[in-house]
């Protein structure tokens, strides 16, 4: 039998009753809310994760879309259409597939999309068109040996 909404069940210490499930569950089960009086959420992590990616489908279309949005202020239609101007491939490496938004670090301004290893390749560069040179003429064979100038600065030869 469930109680009436005003009356208090006897829950045994560190448990709650989950409103959607309905079952009595450790307090373990649910998510920390610090805003709340008790220290964790409403809802068991099941329920509550339901609960999340119903909303987020419902107002955002989907979890690529609403990550695409928040983090750099495209749709994933806008992408798809970017994707559609390269021609299906990674400006870098001309594979087909992009799917790897790149963005400048500093403006957060959209380049393009690119495949997974050259946005990764340009992440661990830093962005910086100077190591990437550099990196160019390592693999083409040139390998500059550096000069100590003073502790803790060298030198390239030009």
């Amino acid at each position: 039998m469930r109680p009436s909404r005003g009356s208090r069940e006897s829950l045994p210490e560190g448990y709650r009753r989950c409103p959607d499930c309905e079952q009595v569950l450790p307090l373990v089960a649910f998510p920390r809310n610090r805003s709340a009086k008790s220290g964790f959420a409403s809802y068991c992590k099941p329920c509550q994760n339901a609960r999340s990616r119903e909303s987020r489908d419902r107002l955002h279309g989907g979890s690529r879309h609403y990550h695409l949005k928040r983090r750099y202020g495209l749709g994933a239609e806008e992408v798809e259409a970017k994707i559609k101007e390269q021609f299906g491939i990674c400006p870098i490496c001309l594979t087909p597939g992009p799917q790897h938004v790149d963005h400048d670090h500093l403006t957060g301004k959209v380049r393009s999309v690119l495949c997974f290893n050259c946005n990764g390749g340009l992440g661990q560069f830093k962005d910086n068109p100077e190591l990437l040179r550099r990196a160019a003429d390592y693999v083409e064979g040139n390998v500059w040996k550096p000069t100590l100038v003073a502790p803790g600065v060298y030198q390239l030869p030009s």
